[in-house]
């Protein structure tokens, strides 16, 4: 079962960090980059995808950074092993909402099996890009997150508890999302949250690269530790854990652009019938999800023709995995084995894609949000889903707290 405990937090020293923070590694664009640096020579940014500098390389120059901010207390890390608690208040589509969690150290465990479950594909690049980083300045600059379930909403109440207090930290992103961290090292809350994890799965929402290379880490910290105990900090990463049942949760889909594959109307014809545009957005809470497809400035509904098919395509993978919008258009109307993940554009906003398909003259495919609970099932099935099957929102802000590793 998930194991987690309270570590010294490496934190920025002052309490507004609106120009400290940044995105995930893997979100920040080039332009992007360019204004979160020109925002503070401090920002995250230059940690996370810092530049070669003479002789040292990106990893080597993160590295002399982060010893500089700490020796001169730009960066400063807690006395007092302690849990941070985190809030993030957002508007999702004109709707307001908080989501509220915590962060802990988390053991490390086989990432193909053990209580924390994963349900996506990695890719080797990344995974090789983030394990360098962390070789070189042996911390964890941005979480993993995980979700767990919380029935009698324990931690949700403790979570909403602690956000009536004066936050240790603030900050504004470019998203208006407002963030809040508290630093809790009361050894009798401390205690209460590490027991409360004690019998739980954890299942991860995003960071399945980062959770990888983190055991490709302490595989390597085997290697070349005389005295090795997965119990050191590198037996850990730094994880914010959010409870299923809080409010704030919201799963966004990603969308697909593409050139029309050559069996799509056969398939269609074959595999599916057809419903007006409007089906579509009754349909998305349905059993089986449906799929919009637009194409030559038309748009169709696509609904399985029945349950036999899904079942016929995706044998060894459970109900869960094959009701799922993404599923049926990467296993039954494009099949994975035509068209591999790299040939689509992934985009987030429906407008957006159709705007990209009408400029390219391709092909939009619109699909349903993933249901949380579905997640659950295909992790805790060991299954893995389609690439980019799901998009937290707001996403957690690199640099709101650090883990060092050793």
């Amino acid at each position: 079962m998930a194991t987690i405990k309270a570590f010294n937090g490496v934190r920025y020293s002052k309490s507004n960090i609106t120009n400290e923070i940044c995105p995930p590694y893997d979100v920040i664009s080039a332009e992007e980059k360019k204004k979160l640096k020109a925002k503070s020579k401090y920002n995250m940014v230059q940690l996370e995808l810092s530049d070669p500098k003479g002789k040292r390389n990106k990893y080597a120059q993160a590295n002399v950074l982060f010893k500089e901010w700490l020796d001169n207390n730009v960066l400063l890390q807690d006395t007092k092993p302690a849990l941070y608690f985190y809030e993030q208040a957002f508007v999702d589509h004109g709707k307001k909402m908080v989501r509220r969690g915590f962060f802990a150290a988390l053991k490390i465990e086989n990432p193909h099996g053990g209580a924390v479950k994963a349900h996506e594909k990695t890719l080797s690049k990344p995974k090789a890009d983030r394990l360098s980083l962390l070789k070189a300045v042996k911390a964890n600059l941005s979480p993993i997150f995980l979700l767990f379930n919380d029935d009698k909403k324990k931690i949700v109440n403790l979570c909403k508890k602690i956000s009536k207090k004066k936050p240790t930290s603030v900050a504004t992103d470019k998203e208006k999302t407002a963030h809040k961290l508290w630093v809790i090292d009361d050894a009798k809350i401390v205690k209460e949250v590490e027991d409360s994890l004690k019998n739980k799965k954890t299942f991860i929402a995003d960071g399945h690269h980062r959770y990888e290379t983190s055991w490709n880490y302490l595989q390597y910290m085997k290697s070349k530790d005389k005295k090795f105990s997965d119990k050191n900090e590198y037996g850990y990463v730094l994880a914010y854990l959010c409870p299923m049942e809080d409010s704030g949760i919201s799963i966004w889909p990603t969308h697909r652009v593409i050139e029309e594959p050559k069996n799509l109307e056969q398939n269609i014809e074959k595999y599916f019938n057809v419903l007006p545009q409007k089906d579509f957005n009754k349909l998305q809470k349905a059993k089986i999800q449906p799929i919009l497809l637009f194409k030559d400035g038309k748009y169709r509904t696509l609904v399985i023709k029945n349950e036999a098919l899904l079942k016929k395509a995706m044998p060894k993978n459970c109900s869960a995995f094959r009701n799922l919008g993404v599923s049926i258009l990467h296993n039954i109307l494009i099949p994975k084995e035509q068209v591999t993940a790299d040939k689509y554009v992934y985009v987030k906003d429906e407008k957006e894609a159709i705007a990209l398909a009408k400029k390219t003259k391709k092909i939009a495919i619109l699909v349903p949000a993933t249901p949380v609970e579905a997640i659950k099932e295909i992790a805790l099935n060991n299954e893995n889903m389609p690439q980019k099957s799901t998009y937290f929102f707001p996403k957690l802000a690199s640099g709101i707290i650090i883990h060092k590793s050793c």
